[in-house]
């Protein structure tokens, strides 16, 4: 097959979309379809290549209203002609911003399917922090902005079953299909964590968090539950890997908590840096209090190196933590703290967590996704199935 993906986050941006849409294309094209990427253009880089992939970067501008994206124009008659020589048969678009346009515009002149992905819930009042304005009114816009992109897709994709009906209960009429992101255990080389253990905490417990350092994470709750957790278990030490718009806010918490030589703010790292680095088995639990996710990639790949995990229990954690069984769910601070103390404290618990997390983690396997993808992709294609029967 031959498919076409727009996406407005990709490299070297790294975060959880980027990590997705990687795993699909690089899963479809080690199967030997072809994909093209239409991509931002980012000055100084170096070109992610990969076999049976051809990717091509659009002119682009930042968008002043998230750090780090990039805004292109709604169309490129370069992209529509190089497309069309192609052959392409189905478009495939992961963001709804300007990319996203091009991609239905193209699609509909080309008269190819048209799948759209949700990743993000970005309509959450954390996500509308970014750009200073919140409140019933701009989440009534801004699910209005979704409806615009999605109800154009022939079929639409969410990484979870929660999201689905969100999306469902907030007016997305078209047909949509529940696929995990996936996640490849291949990558992983866990050979250095005795040296990060050594390093960062030889005599005590560590907690991970992997992610961005933004408002749509609720860092800042996270630290007031890891304090709760220091005052039972002072020894205990919290790494944060992640970069973002609040980074400095974050650094401030942390010194007006005093809690400085607890907390590891280890910054952004490259995503094959990360997943060599042994972090992963070296950190003793995974937590996150965020609100707004989907599907979080770095959920799975703690999930994948074994790590039980701590969340809210919100909207798709809560589809990827089941509550006392590979992790806990929670609904306060105290409860937050009094989980990931009952975990790292019990040692019987922990080692059934653990492992119902690497029995549980087998069915977001890379291979199984892309089996999905490339079943769903073909019956589109082919039409021997309408987008509401796949």
């Amino acid at each position: 097959m031959k498919i076409a993906i727009f996406t407005d986050s990709f490299l070297p941006q790294i975060d959880g979309v980027v990590t997705a849409t990687l795993n699909l294309a690089t899963g479809l094209a080690d199967r030997g379809h072809k994909i093209y990427m239409i991509v931002p253009e980012y000055k100084n880089i170096k070109e992610y290549t990969h076999k049976n992939i051809r990717i091509r970067r659009i002119s682009s501008i930042p968008a002043l209203f998230y750090p780090g994206y990039k805004l292109t124009l709604p169309f490129s008659l370069e992209i529509f002609r190089w497309l069309r020589k192609e052959k392409v048969e189905l478009i495939h678009f992961q963001t709804p911003i300007t990319l996203g346009i091009q991609a239905i515009i193209i699609s509909r002149i080309l008269k190819v399917p048209l799948v759209g992905t949700f990743h993000t819930l970005f309509t959450d009042p954390q996500y509308l922090e970014h750009i200073r304005i919140n409140g019933a009114l701009t989440q009534l816009i801004s699910w209005t902005y979704a409806r615009a992109y999605y109800n154009q897709c022939d079929l639409i994709t969410c990484p979870s079953e929660s999201t689905k009906t969100e999306l469902i209960k907030n007016g997305i009429n078209k047909p949509i299909k529940v696929i995990s992101n996936g996640i490849d255990f291949s990558i992983f080389n866990n050979s250095k964590w005795k040296q990060i253990k050594e390093k960062y905490n030889p005599d005590g417990k560590i907690i991970l968090y992997v992610g961005r350092i933004a408002y749509e994470k609720n860092i800042f709750y996270l630290l007031d539950c890891f304090k709760l957790v220091l005052n039972k278990m002072p020894k205990t030490k919290l790494i944060l890997v992640g970069g973002g718009p609040q980074e400095k806010k974050v650094n401030n918490k942390i010194r007006n908590m005093k809690i400085s030589n607890s907390v590891i703010m280890m910054g952004k790292i490259e995503h094959n840096k990360l997943v060599n680095s042994g972090i992963f088995k070296a950190c003793d639990l995974f937590v996150t209090a965020s609100i707004t996710e989907n599907q979080p990639m770095t959920l799975l790949e703690a999930q994948t190196n074994g790590l039980p995990c701590v969340g809210i229990n919100k909207r798709g954690v809560k589809d990827l933590i089941k509550n006392g069984d590979n992790g806990f769910l929670v609904n306060s601070k105290e409860e937050f703290a009094k989980r990931v103390i009952q975990i790292l404290s019990n040692k019987d618990l922990y080692n059934k967590m653990r492992k119902s997390t690497l029995v549980k983690i087998k069915k977001h396997s890379t291979s199984e996704v892309i089996k999905t993808w490339q079943k769903v992709y073909k019956g589109i294609i082919t039409g021997i199935k309408k987008p509401g029967e796949i």
